[in-house]
């Protein structure tokens, strides 16, 4: 009998490890911390995967269902996708208690934050396609505010894109030959675009249509003529 699947296309997880799961304040620095992922495949084993060790009696070594995870590299620019068991990753949910160690107030001082990163994400909408439309990735706001000491920015924070065409995927080969499911996929891909600091051009990437966002509102920054003047 098949193992039901605990995560879903499109949803936000991370490794056990990762420090804002924790409740006291790490010293790890923000560029060691794993990335916010997001779900593209679920897989399902067959039979014939070992999950037990046959060296050491009762050790588990795997898993029955693994999850291709898509995360941003910012410093590459680039989307980067990881194979990685159920056993080893976290979601996002309402039993998650992963929330920001700090914000700015409107003292645009550092604060321990009680905001759990939960009641954000539940004020995302999903995306309607519109060719020529600006959209987020659905990690992009919570990866740029995350902060776990100092200031050093995280590598995972992702520019908006462009959406840039619509596919439906191919939904052959989902099943084993014994009529066990094999994998799930997104049934819609979106084609985004964006500049490639690091190529120095524009790059594209077809992802689910369940990866992005409508483009939050942020704060508006206003620069006053006098102040751009006197720095020429």
């Amino acid at each position: 009998m098949t193992e039901i699947s605990t995560f879903y296309i499109g949803d936000i997880v991370t490794l056990k490890s990762h420090p804002l799961f924790k409740d006291y304040m790490t010293n790890t620095f923000s560029k060691q911390a794993p990335p916010l992922m997001l779900v593209k495949e679920v897989y399902f084993e067959n039979n014939k995967k070992r999950i037990f060790s046959e060296e050491v009696k009762g050790a588990k070594i795997s898993d029955k269902i693994k999850y291709n995870c898509v995360y941003f590299d910012d410093i590459k620019s680039e989307f980067v996708e990881a194979f990685i068991y159920q056993s080893a990753l976290l979601k996002i949910d309402k039993d998650c208690d992963m929330k920001f160690f700090r914000i700015k107030n409107s003292n645009d001082k550092e604060t321990e934050s009680d905001l759990k990163i939960l009641e954000e994400i539940e004020k995302y909408e999903s995306v309607v396609y519109e060719y020529g439309k600006s959209v987020m990735f659905k990690t992009s706001k919570l990866e740029s505010r995350k902060r776990i000491f100092g200031s050093i920015l995280p590598s995972f924070s992702s520019p908006d894109f462009i959406l840039y065409g619509i596919k439906k995927e191919n939904m052959s080969c989902l099943f084993y030959e014994d009529g066990e499911p094999k994998k799930q996929v997104s049934e819609i891909f979106y084609k985004v675009m964006w500049y490639n600091h690091k190529q120095q051009k524009f790059s594209q990437e077809c992802l689910p249509k369940e990866f992005f966002i409508e483009p939050l509102k942020g704060k508006t920054i206003i620069i006053e003529k006098k102040k751009i003047e006197e720095n020429f």
